[in-house]
């Protein structure tokens, strides 16, 4: 009787777990405490990988068994678990949780995560969702104006440099972009481009390397208490990037988009005369006659008529013909309708002791010109794993990108090397003649001999014959230990390495003429042919050891301490070799000339080493006192002067904190240091050169070698420049995070700027590099967010940044008791010279401008109208802006989004040689004042003088500007002043992004297998908005890098792109 009592328990007890391990399908929706659907709220079976999300209603379904237990999380709201038992629907309602809204970021050194409430300043979080809203070829391409305090400018064009500054430019000879850290380690950010006025070209920055699709989040670390531990290559702000890790149950997400690319921003020409010079539409060609059809490069000819007339060379008794009318759109038809395609694929997964998660990219762009010259192709692979074993963890990352780029020099051509440059030969097409109809090579009149005017080239032929290619191949990653010797001790070690390797190849055509035909006769320009091969390897090591300690003292008191140090190593060489003068057409391989080689190379090894400490006291969560040092040792400065100290300490207190309102103040004081460039403290040696009366001798030299000390004078006083910087700031969210408002205002004054100062050619050098500049920025930064609908079916959410920061240059060394006028030269083209001026905003504009009386009238010549110039240079602005606005909108209606990005930069100046061209070459629209009829400057007058010349007063102006001078009156050449005219307005208004999306209902989703899937259609760039004296350029493009240099503007660069595209995510 016992024994089958015994039986009985055994078989209620069998029943009873085989009916509590027996799945079920539970259901339910969840909503947060106001009763609103939680869409993307993660469901967790407990102890499985076993995961789901809510659907964009708050509805879930999740397969589990009648004993386990569901686990509910979602950011800013509490934690909640539900016991299944013999449920099947489980409905929840979550509650804020006020500690939680403070989103985790990762600041301070080495990826030490914080809440957001204990910081001390400011900082920017930005969310892989908002990086992959539009599809983009570098994770910073559509945040401009997003990011309070950061000026970013990224010209939409194919593997283009983005440019970041951070809360003003630091520094004039020396780095100004942030340092980018990615998963703790830093990683190189150099451009191999050629930055200048002659034949420029952009194949990227380091940041086009990234991948969009395999970051996690990205921190914006603007404040220098919040960048101090990282070293002085964190004086201009830090990037922390964290790439994409596993999370649950083993999860694949595809994503795959098209853009249809077209050409932005072009000159917009006058629609009023045609080709000619001097108001006549023929010229005195050799062989044609004096009448012959006008072979100018300008639209300086006589009025548009509608006549049938023609334009061409005559080429076995046959001329071209054609009417005599405007073409809007000649120069807007030579490019194509691009295509980018961008497909993505990350799995990934984690259980309780690892995560991994595997990323693989590629993109395939063919750009707007014709042919495939400015195509871009990448991939990208990216690997986030770690282990974990009791005490011990362990973390790797590795990234490699490969690029297949071909670039589009830019900029002033060269005729004895490689050609001419693209957008200068189109600027020059006059508004009546088809460019498109010049592509048939086979057509005689399109060839280079006997294309119509020897004054410029075919530009198909020149999109052919100048070009540059760049393969690049580079690696980065990192290894993390971490080992918790106590609960309240660890010990972290990590050692990152990034190698980049990049080969770019340029070659120019040879252009010559058969002999007799036009160009031949006109005597135009060929072109000798160029080949150059370019090599640069780049290597950076970056390793640390830290020591953390937590201890909680009480419930309220608590202290963290870090120490540690950071060993960083960058090593480099280049190897270049360019030839010209080449002896084969369309052979271009070094050994294609006869010339002598001109050889570069350079090698080069910098190393930091730093030690540092740091400690945060908490109280009741509350009240955070964060106190840092750290002190340099760098190889690039005098070995007296090699160390430098800075510290760092911020306060944060959270004096509002209830369920509903938040209120945190803030303020911090840092101390940064950033030392100088390579090799510049003593005078260096190496191979000769002898200036000659025309060009100079290049070493070796009929079998002879020369070796010779450079011109830098030694400066073993060289000092690093120092940055102290005050921050004050404030955080709210009211009404449950309805409203929000960040305010941070700063100072930064940096003393000891590293300058290159010329110095007398008698002293038998040409420059010294010193401490010669002193700088101050000051700014306020502001983000303002709102929720103002939010109701079950339908939010609006909005961010408003603003931005100003003021610089002013406090002091120039050699004028200390000057209150203003002394300045150093920081770049200069045509005339006009760009400063560092003490007492005005870092980088002013002087140059030629026209002579005025104290009135403010106009000196014109007596003989010829035109303006008059004393010689002396004249002030015309800054490239300070007035601010940086951006605002983001974002509207959802059950499964739809409808998201946009404007960004307003205000104020400011930049020099543009598109305009200087347009003048010279009558496209531009101010060249039809009065219609170019016979005028008198407005408001002008002559001086009069007495018999010996002086000038004893001014009477009215009566000599007009005759209708065959107009011409030379826009010439900066013939008409000086004018130069002046060149610097234009760089404000505009842009729609960065427009996007709108459809998340697929959760029961159709499942239906298919899949765990989330939705479509996008999105534009970038659609829009922008310039002030009228600017119908030249887009202000973002540059042709002078991302430096200070990059303020002064653009030498004939080629335009930006507007993309219009589609997408497709799938979860599963």
């Amino acid at each position: 009787m016992r024994a089958k009592k015994w039986m009985m328990l055994v078989l209620f007890i069998c029943t009873c777990t085989i009916a509590l391990a027996q799945e079920k399908t539970v259901t339910g929706t969840v909503t947060d405490q106001n009763g609103l659907p939680l869409p993307g709220d993660n469901i967790v079976v407990s102890g499985t990988n076993t995961g789901t999300q809510t659907d964009f209603d708050g509805n879930y379904a999740i397969n589990a068994s009648q004993g386990k237990t569901l686990l509910f999380t979602y950011l800013g709201q509490q934690d909640v678990r539900m016991s299944i038992g013999t449920r099947n629907v489980i409905n929840v309602q979550m509650q804020e949780d006020a500690q939680a809204l403070e989103e985790v970021v990762v600041v301070g050194a080495f990826g030490i995560k914080k809440q957001a409430r204990s910081l001390g300043s400011a900082a920017t979080k930005v969310t892989a969702e908002q990086l992959t809203e539009v599809s983009t070829l570098n994770p910073l391409e559509t945040l401009s104006g997003a990011i309070p305090g950061v000026d970013i400018s990224a010209p939409a064009q194919p593997g283009a440099s983005t440019k970041v500054i951070s809360r003003g430019f630091g520094s004039i000879t020396g780095s100004n972009t942030p340092l980018y850290i990615i998963n703790g380690s830093p990683v190189l950010d150099r451009s191999n481009g050629s930055i200048d006025t002659s034949s420029s070209f952009d194949v990227g920055s380091g940041v086009v390397d990234l991948d969009p699709n395999n970051i996690e989040s990205i921190n914006f670390l603007k404040g220098a208490a919040a960048t101090a531990l990282y070293g002085s290559r964190a004086a201009n702000g830090a990037i922390i990037i964290t790439t994409k890790t596993g999370k649950g149950k083993i999860r694949v997400d595809f994503t795959s988009s098209i853009d249809y690319n077209e050409v932005g921003k072009l000159v917009d020409k006058q629609q009023k005369f045609g080709t000619g010079w001097s108001g006549l539409s023929y010229s005195n060609v050799s062989g044609e006659g004096p009448l012959a059809a006008s072979n100018e490069n300008g639209s300086w000819g006589a009025p548009f008529d509608g006549e049938v007339r023609a334009w061409s060379r005559i080429v076995d008794n046959t001329q071209l013909i054609k009417p005599y009318v405007p073409l809007e759109n000649n120069v807007r038809e030579f490019f194509d309708i691009g295509q980018t395609y961008t497909n993505s694929l990350t799995i990934s997964g984690s259980n309780e002791n690892s995560h991994v998660a595997l990323t693989y990219s590629r993109v395939d762009s063919d750009g707007v010109f014709p042919t495939d010259s400015d195509s871009f192709i990448k991939d990208n692979f990216g690997l986030n794993a770690g282990i974990s074993s009791g005490r011990l963890a362990l973390k790797a990352s590795a990234n490699y990108a490969f690029k297949d780029q071909w670039a589009i020099p830019s900029g002033q051509g060269d005729d004895a090397s490689f050609g001419k440059s693209l957008v200068q030969e189109i600027l020059q097409m006059p508004n009546d003649i088809s460019i498109v109809d010049m592509e048939d090579q086979s057509n005689i009149f399109n060839t280079p001999s006997y294309f119509y005017t020897p004054y410029a080239a075919n530009p198909y032929v020149t999109l052919e014959s100048n070009k540059v290619h760049s393969l690049k191949n580079r690696f980065f990653g990192n290894i993390n230990l971490n080992y918790a010797i106590t609960d309240n001790l660890n010990v972290i070690w990590q050692i990152g390495g990034d190698v980049d390797n990049e080969y770019i190849k340029r070659t120019g055509a040879i252009i010559e003429y058969i002999e007799g035909s036009p160009q031949d006769l006109a005597g135009a320009n060929g072109v000798v042919g160029a080949v150059g091969e370019y090599k640069y390897t780049n290597t950076e090591l970056d390793t640390y050891l830290n020591l953390n300690y937590n201890k909680d003292f009480t419930d309220d008191l608590n202290l963290n301490v870090l120490g540690g140090f950071n060993y960083n190593q960058r090593a480099g060489n280049s190897l270049s070799v360019v030839v010209t003068d080449l002896d084969l057409p369309n052979f271009y391989e070094l050994s294609n000339s006869a010339s002598t080689p001109s050889l570069g190379q350079s090698d080069y090894l910098r190393r930091v080493l730093g030690i540092y400490a740091s400690a945060e006291l908490g109280y009741m969560n509350r009240f955070f006192l964060t106190l840092t040092t750290r002190n340099d040792f760098s190889s690039t400065l005098p070995i007296e002067n090699n160390s430098y100290f800075y510290p760092s300490a911020s306060l944060a207190a959270v004096v509002v904190d209830g369920s509903s309102t938040f209120v945190k103040l803030r303020g911090a004081y840092a101390r940064i240091g950033n030392d100088t460039g390579l090799y510049q403290v003593y005078s260096t040696a190496g191979q000769a050169a002898n200036a000659g009366y025309f060009g100079s001798i290049q070493y070796p030299f009929a079998g002879l070698n020369s070796y010779e000390v450079f011109g830098r004078i030694e400066n073993q006083n060289l000092k690093p420049e120092v940055t102290d910087e005050i921050e004050l700031g404030i955080e709210t969210q009211f009404f449950n995070n309805r409203l929000g408002l960040d305010v941070a205002v700063y100072n930064r004054d940096t003393k000891d700027l590293i300058v290159d100062l010329n110095v007398p050619r008698s002293t038998g050098y040409s420059q010294i590099t010193g401490n010669f500049v002193d700088l101050r920025n000051r700014g306020i930064e502001l983000a303002f967010s709102a929720k103002p609908i939010q109701t079950q079916d339908f939010t609006w959410d909005l961010t408003y940044t603003f931005s100003k920061n003021e610089s002013e240059v406090t002091n120039v060394v050699g004028d200390e008791d000057s209150e203003e006028g002394s300045k150093i030269s920081i770049y200069s083209a045509y005339n006009i010279n760009f400063y560092a001026e003490k007492g005005k905003p870092l980088g002013v504009f002087y140059g030629p401008k026209p002579d005025t009386t104290d009135d403010g009238q106009i000196i014109a010549d007596p003989n010829t109208g035109y303006y008059t110039y004393s010689g002396e240079e004249q002030y015309l602005g800054t490239s300070q802006r007035d601010f940086v606005m951006g605002l983001q909108n974002a509207f959802e209606f059950k499964g739809f989004r409808l998201s946009s990005n404007w960004d307003w930069k205000k104020g400011g100046k930049m020099y543009s040689y598109t305009k200087r061209l347009s003048y010279f070459v009558g496209n531009a629209q101010e060249t039809t004042y009065n219609d170019r009829k016979p005028f008198i400057i407005p408001n002008s007058v002559v001086p009069v003088t007495d018999d010996e010349g002086n000038v004893t007063g001014y009477e009215e102006n009566t000599t007009y500007v005759d209708y065959e001078n107009v011409t030379a009156f826009y010439s900066a050449s013939q008409n000086q002043a004018i130069e002046g005219e060149h610097i234009i307005d760089k404000s505009f208004i842009r729609l960065r992004s427009v996007a709108l999306t459809y998340s697929f209902p959760q029961k159709f989703i499942q239906s298919v297998g899949l765990s989330g899937m939705s479509l996008s259609f999105y534009g970038k760039n659609l829009f922008l908005w310039t002030p009228s004296e600017n119908t030249y350029v887009d202000p973002e493009t540059t042709s002078y890098g991302r430096g200070i240099r990059s303020e002064f503007g653009e030498f004939a660069t080629n335009p930006a792109q507007r993309s219009y595209g589609a997408s497709v995510k799938f979860s599963f």
